[in-house]
């Protein structure tokens, strides 16, 4: 017999049930009773109109994660001292604009080759990198590399601007661009084609010509990048740190910035940005059913730093005696980081966990360094991305669950409870730290062998925004008394 069919959105029996379903109605059926008017559509309309929502919703996503730049200027404006906040402004901008120039001609062709080309060349990338579709050559409307693009040129800068926070106040501007540049051009670039690409030996994406992998079962899990992004970007920030050196009269109160309210609104601006960076991970897994698994991301990133600004608020009024505004806001972002490789795979009791423990991994690691290490990191950067990046690469293996792994992966295996995936975090976690600790000793090793890295005391003590930028220091709303002639005394100085 013959029938009309069409596709619809069910809800089915259940959440797993969610998509659409091939309805066919008799001819018979349709002839003798008055039906009421549908929307017909093939099955290719269908898959357009699913992929053209993705694809937008992966794009408002990215819009918000680049929006976490201007969080990390707010930030870093509001915890640092204002003769430097020019400085500071000024060299995030360079992360997300010489960085995307760099991540166009070469970045994207280490991170993903010819992945999404569909060039029929994927035997030229490697495990180690890629080597196709070089600038975009490769690339065109048929295929996923614009919005893909688009979307990783945001992480990239993300991990190029943590590195701004270790080095603040006294790198050069040169050699600070040289490191944003190398960072998203190189560095960032091989840990996504290990994680994220398809040929990259530790992605779960990943299989030979035996259908295995590298990393047997489901590879390395990193939902939203707290190896590929926070590892990376807090290890780089760190060589930076220990390679420049403390400030001058690190160790004082009079370091310390004075504007609160600009970190708290940075604070605000960076998570709402995070919701965007793990959910927009999560729809990009492109598996059935991504919006609740998005929604899910989403629900246990809440959760995740939630517990952390929770334990936090206990630990600060015991240990300290009081209620640290910095304490809180910056374990609110170490709650978002330990949360951003497993937010679809575990359930929200894991997410609780996994905040809590983030608030300690952070307070334990910003004592050690300051207080034990004497390494000078006035954003704390390292302890909030590095330290609680590595703690989030663990957690898949610890809280992950199988459902979480299937509904985000499609594979259906007892990793998580035979300890596999936890041995695979940990071999990912020491791949990510060696090559990020390797590669940045020998861009800022080579910086300070140049004599390129550091400015001089004099101008630090100037300010860099006097020194490098020819701006007054403004204290308030008050411009301090500068003559011309101390600007070129000082621009003098700095050149010679």
């Amino acid at each position: 017999m013959n029938a009309s069919c069409f596709y619809a959105w069910t809800r089915g029996n259940g959440s797993e049930g969610l998509g659409y379903e091939r309805i066919c109605i008799l001819e018979q059926v349709a002839s003798s009773r008055p039906l009421p008017e549908v929307a017909l559509a093939t099955s290719e309309e269908v898959e357009d109109v699913a992929h053209a929502f993705s694809v937008a919703t992966i794009l408002i996503c990215t819009f918000l994660i680049f929006w976490m730049q201007a969080g990390f200027s707010v930030l870093e404006a509001g915890t640092l001292r204002p003769k430097n906040s020019n400085n500071i402004l000024f060299k995030n901008i360079t992360d997300a604009t010489c960085g995307a120039i760099g991540f166009w001609l070469l970045g994207y062709t280490f991170a993903f080759g010819n992945d999404n080309t569909g060039s029929g060349h994927k035997g030229d990338d490697n495990v180690f990198i890629g080597v196709g579709n070089l600038a975009m050559k490769e690339s065109s409307l048929d295929n996923n590399d614009y919005h893909i693009w688009f979307f990783q040129w945001a992480f990239a800068s993300t991990a190029a601007t943590i590195v701004s926070g270790c080095t603040a106040e006294r790198c050069r501007l040169e050699a600070y661009i040289c490191c944003s540049i190398f960072i998203t051009v190189f560095i960032y670039p091989v840990v996504v084609h290990w994680v994220w690409s398809k040929t990259g030996f530790l992605s779960p994406y990943y299989t030979d010509t035996h259908g295995e992998r590298l990393l047997k079962e489901n590879g390395v899990i990193d939902v939203a990048g707290a190896g590929a992004v926070h590892t990376v970007g807090g290890f780089a920030g760190l060589v930076g740190a220990i390679f420049l050196g403390p400030r001058i009269g690190f160790g004082s109160e009079k370091l310390r910035g004075p504007n609160d309210m600009l970190t708290s609104l940075g604070s605000y601006i960076l998570i709402t940005g995070w919701f965007a960076f793990n959910l927009g991970s999560a729809i990009a897994l492109g598996v059935p059913g991504i919006y609740n698994l998005a929604s899910k991301s989403a629900f246990n990133s809440v959760i995740a730093m939630a517990s952390a600004t929770f334990t936090c608020t206990l630990t600060s009024r015991l240990y300290f005696g009081n209620y640290r505004l910095d304490f809180i806001q910056n374990n609110a972002l170490a709650g978002m980081v330990a949360i951003t490789a497993g937010c679809s795979v575990v359930e929200p009791w894991g997410a609780f966990c996994i905040g809590v423990i983030a608030s300690f991994v952070f307070w334990g690691t910003s004592t050690w360094l300051r207080y034990s290490l004497c390494i000078d990191d006035p954003l704390d950067a390292f302890a909030v991305h590095g330290a609680c990046g590595i703690w989030g690469m663990l957690t898949p293996g610890i809280f992950g669950t199988r459902s979480g792994v299937m509904l985000s992966y499609g594979f259906d295996n007892n990793a998580i409870e035979s300890g596999n995936q936890f041995r695979n975090q940990l071999i990912g976690i020491a791949c990510i730290v060696t090559w990020t600790t390797a590669m940045s000793t020998l861009l800022f090793g080579t910086l300070r062998w140049l004599g390129m890295l550091r400015v001089t005391e004099k101008l630090e003590k100037a300010g860099l925004d006097m020194s490098m930028h020819g701006t007054p220091f403004r204290r308030g709303f008050a411009v301090l008394d500068f003559t011309w002639e101390q600007v070129k005394a000082i621009r003098t100085a700095r050149d010679s």
